[in-house]
């Protein structure tokens, strides 16, 4: 028979194929011929992979075997045999991921023979739209599995529930002893349903200790064009056992005789993997057909799941230690609060971190909270989050007695008392555990927190053996602590916070432009003194809040000088580390430059140095963003922190602020004023501008002009203006 002529005939593209019979069921499969458009596809195909070959010629050779254009596919074999030599005509569908492309098959028996060699003619075409494939499968009863399968995904609430019926409709698809779902999360893998015959002697893939490694070779065994893997019979896992030994140990050991897995994919995105075990091999190709479009819509599904769960996770994740953040913490709390029912609130710091840090460098401190979030994560069903630096945060619930909430906090104290090791050194880390209860000890969440840090703080200050102490009013001995607390609230209630604006020269007495410093009057209109309420702010974590008021009004009052007398000035406005650590806070800023018209460059930002040592990475992305907009970035009360050259070589800043109590003391002996003019030299040499605060006399400001300071800041040439004086000053 002349198969190119036959071949010719066909619109579609189509070819012949030899099936080689043999004792076992059959041999090599062979292209005999293909007409034109099917040759074109073996071509486009090879031409990305063989850059040297001349394009004018075909790649294809009459005869030749599939495997030298195409991976080998067990489901393409089963389809050639039955059409060849089982004489079974077959219409199926099958996915290419890697191009997103759906191809309707045919594979028909030809009635000719030559000895054992079989033929069939198969023709595949492309459909891009999987609905249509549905409404054109041949079995109706594939058609409505897959329905139903997409029917119960969406019925469930969330992604395990939708997937365990899901995964139960699939084993009884096909008639199999067990079906699993595997999703890849980040790396890690984890079995997110299984469904099993009740009382099945199949041993389950989580008791097998190298199961993740064998699901990872599963990758390499189907490329990016595989669909699936078929073990069928004895002969398909006598070929696994050539090309994945390892899987093949683990089939044999669990009882597995045949196994259907197909990846589940979107695009070029591995998701994970389902299987079904011990099925019903006389339906494999029916089988084959329903799951290749029920994965397509499963995948699909986990996919928006994903991107939903990473957008979440991103916001609520600390990104070093993998556990729930502050904002977590906040909903979380909040979500208990609306419960109604009991819990604590533990708040824990690590005793005498910083000298980790300070000995053995930031690598070593990370290493150490990395390796206690380890040994507390699956402690207990506590919740669990790390809120900042050394600082974590247990919420307990569910607990009968006080007795039982104490034994429950004593398990976290237990498992620090093994020694950790960090790049060679045995280090022992102790943590203070303060806590709180709802609705005891606080019904808010603010009040709550503030109470179980007062206890962390307590009995981090006893320094004793004991590691644990529960609220009670006595910890708050300053009454006067509480009281600013409540001004502070008072005032962030009743619109009593406001600003002042220092004045900054050159040391030609020319006018830099001002810092913003936030003022608050109690409920009396009385001063309160910013040395008596910041610190307090920043204690119960108000600080952001007071920031935030601050930021808008002197930003609006700023703006409207700008546009009044153009002239070129700066705006320095002061960001915390809790400020600038909340994950709306570059949105803020951006809003700030919005609503204010201040050019992006007329405003500057003082971050103090502690930042980096309280999360590094997070703040020199926050920085760097913040630059990116085009605003000034200073180094506030430079030398009073844990100064490090390092950081400072990686802090893309503008302008280095040197504390008031260096210009204090500058005056007072040599080493002092050399003190002062080796900060001016490494601001200099690393590219940065130098200001110093609190310059209050004649003395100090012809020092620094000696040593080459490039700006003041003090009361010897402005003192704190109010908002009409700063104005007066600017058009005077």
């Amino acid at each position: 028979m002349d198969f190119q002529s036959f071949v010719d005939s066909f619109y579609s593209p189509a070819c012949v194929i030899s099936v080689e019979k043999t004792e076992n069921g059959y041999g090599e499969i062979r292209i005999m011929a293909g007409n034109k458009k099917y040759t074109d596809m073996i071509d486009m195909r090879l031409n990305d992979i063989e850059s040297e070959h001349e394009k004018n010629e075909s790649y294809f050779v009459p005869g030749s075997l599939y495997t030298d254009y195409f991976p080998e596919n067990v489901s393409f074999e089963d389809i050639c045999n039955s059409a060849a030599i089982l004489k079974t005509e077959v219409h199926t569908y099958a996915h290419l991921n890697s191009v997103d492309i759906w191809f309707d098959i045919y594979a028909m028996p030809m009635d000719i023979s030559d000895g054992n060699i079989f033929y069939c003619y198969y023709v595949a075409n492309t459909a891009q739209d999987p609905n249509k494939v549905i409404n054109k499968f041949g079995s109706s009863q594939t058609a409505s599995d897959v329905l139903n399968t997409c029917i119960n995904l969406h019925k469930a609430d969330n992604l395990k529930d939708a997937m365990g019926s899901v995964i139960a409709d699939i084993r009884k698809i096909c008639n199999a002893m067990g079906c699993t779902v595997l999703l890849l999360n980040d790396g890690d893998y984890n079995i997110l349903a299984t469904d099993y015959v009740p009382d099945s002697n199949i041993k389950r893939v989580t008791s097998f200790v190298n199961f993740y490694d064998i699901a990872t070779s599963w990758i390499d065994m189907l490329g990016d064009e595989l669909d699936c893997i078929i073990i069928k019979n004895q002969e398909d896992m006598e070929r696994v056992s050539k090309i994945n030994h390892p899987w093949y140990l683990t089939l044999v050991e669990a009882g597995v005789k045949s196994v259907v897995l197909f990846p589940l994919r979107l695009g070029t995105e591995l998701l994970g993997f389902i299987w079904a075990v011990n099925f019903d091999t006389d339906r494999a190709t029916r089988i084959k057909e329903t799951l290749e479009l029920t994965t397509f819509f499963v995948s699909s599904h986990i996919s928006r799941y994903k991107m939903l769960e990473r957008l979440k996770k991103m916001s609520y994740t600390d990104t070093l230690t993998g556990l729930y953040n502050r904002f977590a913490s906040t909903d979380y709390i909040s979500e208990k609060i609306k419960d109604g029912k009991k819990f604590a609130v533990v708040s824990i710091d690590l005793n005498n971190f910083k000298s980790i840090n300070n000995t053995l460098g930031f690598d070593a401190g990370n290493q150490v909270l990395i390796e206690t979030a380890n040994r507390w994560r699956d402690l207990t069903d506590a919740r669990l989050f790390r809120i900042a630096g050394d600082e974590f945060l247990l919420v307990i619930c569910d607990y009968d007695t006080p007795e039982n909430l104490r034994a429950e906090i004593d398990k976290y104290v237990t498992v620090m008392r093994e020694i950790f090791t960090v790049d060679g050194c045995d280090v022992h880390v102790r943590a203070s555990f303060g806590y709180a209860e709802y609705p005891t000890d606080a019904d808010t969440e603010d009040v709550l927190l503030s109470n179980a840090n007062a206890a962390m703080n307590e009995i981090k200050k006893a320094n004793s053996s004991e590691h644990v102490l529960r609220f009670t009013t006595d910890i708050l001995k300053n009454e006067h602590l509480l009281e600013v607390e409540n001004m502070i609230r008072s005032a962030l209630e009743n619109d009593n916070i406001f600003f002042n604006l220092q004045p900054q020269y050159d040391m030609n007495h020319k006018l830099r432009g001002f810092e913003a410093l936030a003022r608050m009057k109690d409920e009396n209109g009385n001063i309160i003194s910013p040395a008596e309420f910041i610190p307090v702010a920043e204690q119960v974590g108000l600080i952001d809040k007071v920031d935030g008021i601050v930021f808008k009004k002197a930003a609006a009052f700023f703006g409207d000088l700008l546009k009044k007398t153009g002239k070129d000035l700066t705006l320095s406005i002061n960001a915390s580390v809790r400020h600038m650590m909340k994950n709306d806070f570059l949105n803020e800023i951006s809003d700030l430059l919005k609503s204010s018209g201040i050019p992006s460059n007329r405003l500057e930002i003082e971050i103090t140095e502690s930042i980096m040592i309280d999360s590094v990475d997070k703040a020199l992305r926050c920085i760097d963003e913040i630059k990116s907009m085009g605003i000034q970035i200073a180094i506030d009360d430079f030398g009073t922190g844990y100064s490090s050259l390092s950081y400072l070589n990686r802090f893309p800043a503008n302008l280095l602020k040197i504390d008031k109590s260096f210009i204090d003391e500058m005056n007072t002996s040599d080493s002092s004023r050399q003190y002062v003019a080796a900060i001016i030299s490494i601001g200099h040499v690393m590219g940065f501008d130098v200001i110093s605060e609190g310059v209050e006399d004649e003395s100090q400001l012809e020092t620094l002009k000696n040593i080459g300071c490039d700006f003041i800041q003090g009361f010897f040439w402005g003192k704190p203006l109010s908002a009409e004086d700063a104005e007066k000053l600017v058009t005077g």
